[in-house]
């Protein structure tokens, strides 16, 4: 073999070798869930003095979210609205002025319905996952989801609020704004005996998000995926997914965002799934 071809050899097998590295650190970054791309800490209550359960009484400020098919094939269930925001909320440093809510358990960093439609009933283990909608929006908040109904009077409701009624973890006060499920159940062929009620609370200035869960439905979670997903689906924060008694009446979960971390936040919480 002449030097010429040697030479030749020589790089192709280094280009090969380059292209084996490469797809084998973006295998490895999507099995870790693009966990280092950002950094959300988790924490939830009882762990720590930083994420208590505070349910937010929405009261005669809340206003009810018109809800209405996403698209014009979307199932019966599948419903969605755009909430414009009082002011914007960051998320993965990304500034919202609106968010697409969806009656299946998510918020999604969208402005319009023909962005985010809504109608993904289909919930995803190991996050991030690309969402399968017709109109996917990657960035959520996944409060709950799952295929869900609104029973009897289910509504989604939301309120804003200049001085958040649940304080924020530093203890100073700053606005929040709520949006909750009431009455939602995980479509079955049987009604739960009692339903769904849970919200999240977005903060503006710390830019932490609390999910906060007053009941849950009979399904108890064992097919719903609780987390946060950002960076067009490149990074995420899962704290469960498809885990019965994950989140329990009562119970708090608290995302925050890591340029304003509470002391003793973590970035995993024992028992919980990492992404």
């Amino acid at each position: 073999m002449n030097h010429d071809k040697t030479s030749l050899l020589v790089r192709l097998i280094g280009l090969a070798v380059a292209a084996a590295i490469a797809v084998g650190l973006q295998a490895s970054e999507r099995a870790s869930g693009g966990a280092d791309l950002y950094g959300y800490s988790l924490v939830e209550s009882p762990m720590g003095p930083t994420c208590g359960y505070d349910y937010v009484d929405l009261g005669e400020d809340a206003e009810v979210l018109a809800l209405r098919p996403g698209h014009p094939a979307a199932a019966s269930d599948d419903f969605a609205a755009v909430l414009p925001l009082a002011e914007p909320f960051e998320f993965y440093q990304l500034p919202n002025e609106s968010l697409v809510v969806s009656s299946n358990g998510y918020l999604a960093a969208a402005a319009s319905l023909a962005q985010e439609d809504g109608a993904d009933f289909s919930n995803d283990c190991r996050l991030p996952a690309r969402a399968d909608n017709a109109a996917a929006v990657q960035d959520r908040v996944y409060v709950y989801h799952d295929d869900l109904r609104a029973q009897a009077g289910g509504h989604v409701r939301h309120a804003y609020f200049p001085a958040c009624p649940r304080a924020a973890a530093s203890g100073e006060a700053e606005p929040c704004t709520v949006v909750e499920w009431n009455r939602f159940e995980r479509a079955t062929a049987l009604e739960s005996s009692q339903p769904l009620r849970a919200q999240a609370v977005l903060y503006h200035r710390s830019h932490a998000i609390a999910l906060q869960y007053a009941s849950v439905d009979d399904s108890r979670a064992a097919q719903a995926t609780i987390g946060l997903q950002g960076l067009d689906g490149r990074t995420a924060r899962l704290a469960g997914c498809d885990l019965p008694d994950r989140v329990k009446p009562r119970q708090a979960v608290c995302f925050f965002d890591p340029r304003h971390r509470p002391a003793g936040s973590r970035r995993l919480v024992a028992g919980a799934t990492a992404p």
